[in-house]
């Protein structure tokens, strides 16, 4: 059935046709400019490439081959990375193709000569692992993972993920720095691939492409505009899985709960698929895709997953946490959105790049060390966990330092006699066909505007054209040598100056920003703010910072009650809230609590932050029952007698945590554990000898079902709870009377939490013994 099921889709992706696809010329909208003709200069992106550059010239060559060189039987000077590279992880090789491809994004960007030569260096000895391999598998294990996953026993975590890497490191050699032999080694990869999934049923590969394969689809397709062979356009193909992109094809929804970074690059591969055949329905689904992502699941940040994964659509009150906007996700929809900026010229498509861009991408990256981050926490009191220099090599790593590798792309693109401005970041551009360099003298976001200089050698007659974001307080319009030039724009459109351009040309450009709140979809009160497209993070004054964060992927609560859980005021006024702090830009304060100040997300490095907040009037019936509940908080504080917090090492230590098959993990400013369905977890807590005592546990109430399981105290069930929705978007309390035998003469009992039989047990976010 399965199978069938994929033909129907793979007949509506093809149009129907039994013929194979429709090979055509994609006329586009905008061209980008080469990274070559982009240079950037003084400012933030300037700095952050070139620490980039700093992390990329520190790590060795030897370290990040060691794994190839081992896996070809070839000597293997140095010593191996840690993290994601060490020898023992399945995915070990990702970062090495990444470090190629992003080596040679910063050639294109900088013709530093240092980083082509180590492009050649590592190409070279790859094509020798490769050789010695038998010259045309290439990886840094051996092609039995391959074996595990087509026998679907003992399944490796993501070989073609890992390949994709690879194979994208080296398309990027050839296709930035000119390497010939990188391309010949890729095609003896696609050549072993080819024969290797030719001998697979449609069912087989459609259960291979069950494990994450990352973007074969696209580089396959870049490889095929390379070659024009149609063994290459028929792999590529081959990976585009029918049952995703099926249902996006029908305009159908299935993108909730589902692993949101596994997703995005079989978009990326239908675009590729798209511009080499000229099939609409691939851009159709491109487009459809975007949508459901960027505007019913996506932060005011431009991230879009809780725990790598997205929620159902317009429902994201209840998901913000430690987990939130990995980044290779923010990665991945940049360049979902590139592509559709380039088949369209839309106004909105700049505006979520600028978005995603500022927000989600600079400030994963701490200054001075190039470190980088796998997840963004979107929840009060966390702060950005960086990773270190080589023993992490996450996912995440392998994107940032692309993404810091390309800080220079997407700025400008042109059109026949067009010259667009996509972002406002300091640069200069050569347009070499038309003799004119232009250049852009910006302190965006921190001023609200950009000037442009022109140079050529003659007057030149072309159209400049700049985006008007949508977030702009009013028309915008501009002055040419100091005098008003032509009508102005609205927000959301574009503004186009048509002249014959002079040797020193200045055009002056105001963007209006405006202070705004972005509030959640399925929640009005709980709001973002946000200066035009700047999200604004609020911080803790210094002496309330905390220690130094721990490097790792996951922050741990560094103040979480340090942020007010709520404010009073009027949501949508925003003013009525916050203040401006006089003499810096972007900077504002909580009028109720002056000490926290709010400054642009991507300048907050260290601190503990918050982004969202909940803001109720005064007279609403909310505010009334939160501060009902705070009250009875603090009496039933007064009961406590002991109490254990999940996730808490030291907490869960001291009260003996047991059990099988249970986990634990951060959410929002709390943590939770739960246990599968054959595990259970336990914890000793203390009691008083001859007094009723009442157990109280801590659950939230959008955990949905099946989570059935029983209360156990001393081995004797004292309650039977069920989590399927209860109070959806709050925490709630559930207190339970512990019979008098249980508790009769003793100093402590045991509580266990157990699971009913195909269900899971919690989360439990707290648990706590009390007095009368």
């Amino acid at each position: 059935m399965q199978s069938l099921t994929t033909l129907l889709v793979a007949l509506i992706l093809s149009g129907g046709s039994k013929t194979g696809p429709r090979i055509g010329e994609v006329r586009m909208a905008l061209e980008p400019f080469d990274q070559r003709e982009v240079q950037l200069l003084s400012g933030p992106c300037k700095t952050a490439m070139d620490t980039n550059l700093k992390y990329l010239l520190q790590l060795d060559v030897d370290r990040l081959l060691y794994n190839f060189r081992v896996n070809a039987g070839l000597p293997a000077p140095g010593t191996p990375l840690g993290g994601w590279e060490a020898p023992d992880v399945e995915v070990r090789g990702h970062f090495t193709g990444h470090y190629l491809s992003a080596c040679s994004l910063l050639y294109r960007a900088t013709g530093d000569p240092r980083l082509k030569q180590r492009v050649d260096t590592m190409v070279a000895e790859l094509a020798k692992c490769q050789k010695a391999l038998g010259g045309e598998y290439l990886s840094a294990f051996p092609t039995s993972f391959f074996d595990r996953l087509e026998s679907g026993r003992q399944i490796p975590w993501a070989p073609y993920y890992t390949i994709h890497k690879i194979m994208a490191g080296l398309f990027d050699a050839y296709s930035l720095c000119g390497n010939r032999q990188a391309l010949e080694v890729l095609k003896g990869m696609a050549a072993y691939f080819k024969k290797r999934t030719d001998r697979l049923a449609i069912a087989d590969m459609d259960r291979v492409l069950n494990t994450e394969f990352g973007g074969m689809s696209e580089v396959l397709h870049n490889l095929y505009s390379v070659t024009k062979d149609p063994a290459h356009l028929e792999l590529a193909h081959r990976f585009d899985q029918a049952a995703f992109l099926g249902p996006l094809a029908l305009d159908h929804d299935d993108l909730s709960r589902i692993h949101a970074n596994t997703q995005i690059p079989k978009i990326c591969g239908a675009a590729r698929r798209y511009e080499v055949t000229g099939d609409p329905r691939y851009r159709e689904t491109v487009t459809y895709f975007w949508d459901r992502v960027v505007n019913h699941r996506t932060y005011a940040t431009g991230g879009c997953t809780n725990g790598e994964a997205w929620g159902d659509p317009d429902r994201l009150a209840d998901s913000l946490s430690a987990t939130n906007q990995e980044c290779c996700t923010t990665y991945n929809m940049l360049k979902v959105t590139r592509y559709l900026l380039r088949w369209t010229g839309a106004v909105k498509y700049g505006d979520f790049y600028e978005r995603a861009f500022f927000n989600g991408i600079l400030g994963t990256q701490e200054p001075g060390t190039g470190m980088l981050m796998y997840y963004v926490p979107l929840a009060s009191g966390f702060r950005r966990p960086f990773g270190t220099p080589y023993n992490s090599f996450w996912c995440c790593y392998g994107t940032g330092i692309e993404s810091f590798a390309k800080l220079n792309d997407s700025i400008y693109f042109h059109s026949g006699n067009a010259l667009y401005v996509n972002l406002f970041v300091a640069s200069k551009v050569r347009w070499a066909q038309k003799g004119v360099v232009l250049e852009q003298h910006t302190r965006f976001p921190e001023e609200a505007r950009t000037e442009f200089v022109v140079h050529v050698e003659h007057p030149v007659l072309f159209d400049l054209r700049i985006r008007v974001p949508g977030w702009s307080a009013g028309p915008v319009h501009v002055l040419v040598n100091g005098v008003k030039a032509g009508p102005s724009a609205a927000p959301g459109t574009i503004l186009t100056l048509r002249r014959r351009w002079n040797d020193g040309d200045r055009v002056e450009c105001r963007l209006p920003m405006k202070l705004h709140v972005q509030p959640m979809p399925d929640d009005p009160n709980l709001v973002a703010v946000m200066e035009g497209p700047i999200v604004l993070a609020g911080v803790l004054p210094t002496a309330q910072r905390g220690t130094a964060l721990q490097y790792n992927p996951v922050s741990a609560p560094a103040a979480p009650d340090a942020f007010p859980k709520y404010l009073v005021g009027d949501p949508a006024k925003v003013t009525d809230w916050i203040e401006s702090v006089p003499g810096q830009p972007l900077t504002y304060r909580l009028k109720s609590l002056p000490a926290i100040e709010l400054k642009p997300f991507y300048r907050v490095v260290h601190e503990p932050y918050a982004i969202y907040w909940l803001v109720l009037p005064q007279n609403s019936p909310r505010l009334a029952r939160i501060r009902e509940q705070e009250e009875a908080r603090k009496r039933m504080e007064a009961r406590v007698v002991d109490r254990v917090l999940p996730n808490n090492a030291e907490s869960e230590n001291a009260h003996h945590l047991r059990g099988e098959h249970t986990e634990s993990g951060p959410f929002g400013n709390r943590a939770w554990r739960h246990a599968s369905s054959d595990g259970w977890f336990s914890w000793d807590l203390a009691v008083l000898p001859d007094v009723p005592m009442t157990l109280l546990c801590t659950y939230w109430g959008s955990d949905v079902g099946p989570r059935t399981f029983d209360v156990l105290v001393d081995g004797q069930r004292i309650a039977t709870q069920s989590l399927d929705r209860n109070q959806p978007g709050e925490f709630f309390d559930v207190l339970t009377p512990i019979p008098p035998e249980i508790t009769r003469g003793k100093r402590k009992v045991t509580v266990e939490f157990r699971p009913h039989p195909g269900n899971i047990a919690g989360g439990v976010f707290e648990c706590a013994t009390l007095r009368p």
